[in-house]
């Protein structure tokens, strides 16, 4: 009681200065300190990588990849050659070099995408960990439409009545096949056949774009995402 009739009183001034220690400041509003470390070519050596085993690294993906991009090790080009490299002599394997061919970062169905995909993927990085979920959503993400009709419950993927027709007609013939395609990558399902993936009119040039490009994220993660900031950054 005696506290709260004292305070703002020149007596309670007085006992707080003689509380304070010397020397004392109050701290001040702060400020924004700017991270500008980047990684080098020389900090993810694999003789620094805290994975690194003498007979090889036994990950099937560098749990550095992210930090290696940033340093410029590994290239979007290089990365999507070795995963490909298996389909490189079948009938999807020249339309598949015709697409990625002089590409040095994912591509987006339009500016919106970037936008509806960041604010996705910061939603799962803190609920999720699971690259085929990223992925999913990167194909979920391509257009507003597609968006709004498979993604009222982000927890939940699949749970939503997508299969009724009321749900199914405000898609298009080609935001039906990303859907598709999402529904396979999440649930490790082959949703789409390659040779529906080989014909022109059903499966267009940007669509399967979209979907290698799913197919990259559900295999090496958010450092698939890398190269957009890099290329912002250049």
């Amino acid at each position: 009681m005696t506290k709260y009739f004292l305070k703002d009183t020149p007596l309670a001034e007085l006992e707080r200065q003689m509380m304070t220690p010397p020397n004392f400041s109050p701290r001040g509003g702060g400020q924004t300190v700017l991270c500008r470390f980047r990684y080098r070519p020389e900090d993810v050596v694999c003789k620094h990588c805290t994975e690194y085993r003498r007979g090889g690294c036994t990950e099937e993906v560098c749990p550095w990849l992210e930090e290696r991009v940033e340093a410029g090790t590994v290239t979007y080009t290089s990365l999507a050659a070795e995963f490909y490299r298996k389909w490189l002599g079948t009938a999807l394997g020249e339309r598949i070099q015709e697409l990625l061919r002089g590409k040095r970062s994912i591509a987006y169905y339009d500016s919106a995408h970037t936008d509806r995909l960041a604010l996705y993927a910061l939603f799962l990085a803190r609920h999720r960990s699971d690259h085929r979920a990223l992925a999913a959503m990167y194909l979920l993400t391509a257009t507003e439409t597609l968006r709004r009709c498979a993604i009222p419950r982000i927890f939940d993927l699949w749970g939503i009545d997508i299969r009724s027709w009321s749900a199914v007609r405000t898609l298009s013939e080609q935001e039906y096949v990303l859907f598709q395609a999402a529904k396979g990558i999440w649930q490790s399902q082959r949703t789409i056949t390659i040779p529906e993936l080989c014909d022109r009119k059903l499966v267009e040039d940007k669509t399967l774009e979209l979907i290698l490009n799913a197919a990259l994220i559900a295999h090496y993660g958010r450092a698939m995402l890398a190269f957009d900031r890099l290329e912002g950054r250049a």
